[in-house]
């Protein structure tokens, strides 16, 4: 009894995600482009620990009739691709007549892989780019790129959808697991900096961002050289 209350309270958390969801696209609308990613990131960290959690109360066995990995799609689907979309368009972020063309490849492709039955590998590592377009979207805001360079981003990852380049899922890939989630959090508190530095207001951490900025690129070219050495020496470095 005790089990089955639990599982159901991870469901319950899980689905918190598209509140969290509604909310960043009400801070868009609203034009608050900090506020946004701050539920984002809500979202995205429920996202991180929910299947933990669920592993950790075995709730498919204690609530079968629930399909978490269905939950958890159509909250990520949400969260990860069509509130990115959203930006897109409200933020004006590529040329007005390539709004609707870089929408529709954010929104068709991601169906493709959220439907992909082969998209994880044994290991954990995800085949071709993961929809992960909030992160995407994110860099876009943090490197402050013109109209023209986000539409050629989100053509490029877009069509790395279909290549199948292994992308280390930083919280499931057991090799070099630790290290992998001490970076993570690393990248994590760097991104929080860089977040603050969206604000309309000056950070007090401004000071110090060439040095947090510093270490979040080079976070960034570990994981590139982690996916790329999964991917061409089919196995993860030492």
């Amino acid at each position: 009894m005790i089990q089955n209350f639990q599982s159901w309270l991870v469901h319950l958390f899980t689905a918190t995600g598209a509140l969290a969801g509604f909310l960043s696209l009400e801070a868009i609308f609203n034009n608050n482009i900090f506020l946004s990613f701050i539920w984002l990131s809500v979202a995205f960290f429920i996202d991180g620990i929910d299947g933990t959690l669920a592993r950790r109360y075995k709730v498919k066995e204690a609530v079968p009739i629930i399909d978490g990995n269905i939950l958890d799609n159509i909250i990520d689907y949400l969260n990860y691709v069509f509130i990115p979309a959203v930006m897109i368009y409200w933020f004006n972020l590529v040329p007005n007549y390539l709004t609707l063309t870089s929408v529709a490849l954010i929104l068709i492709v991601s169906c493709y892989t959220f439907s992909n039955t082969k998209l994880k590998t044994k290991d954990n590592y995800f085949r071709g780019f993961p929809a992960v377009w909030n992160i995407v979207l994110f860099y876009i805001f943090v490197l402050d790129t013109t109209q023209v360079t986000n539409f050629l981003i989100i053509l490029f990852f877009s069509m790395m959808t279909f290549v199948p380049l292994k992308y280390a899922h930083p919280f499931r890939v057991e090799k070099r697991k630790s290290f992998n989630l001490l970076l993570t959090f690393l990248w994590g508190m760097c991104c929080v900096f860089l977040l603050l530095d969206l604000r309309e207001i000056e950070s007090p951490f401004n000071v110090y961002r060439e040095i947090y900025f510093s270490f979040w690129i080079i976070i960034n070219l570990y994981f590139i050289y982690l996916s790329l050495s999964r991917s061409f020496l089919k196995k993860v470095p030492k």
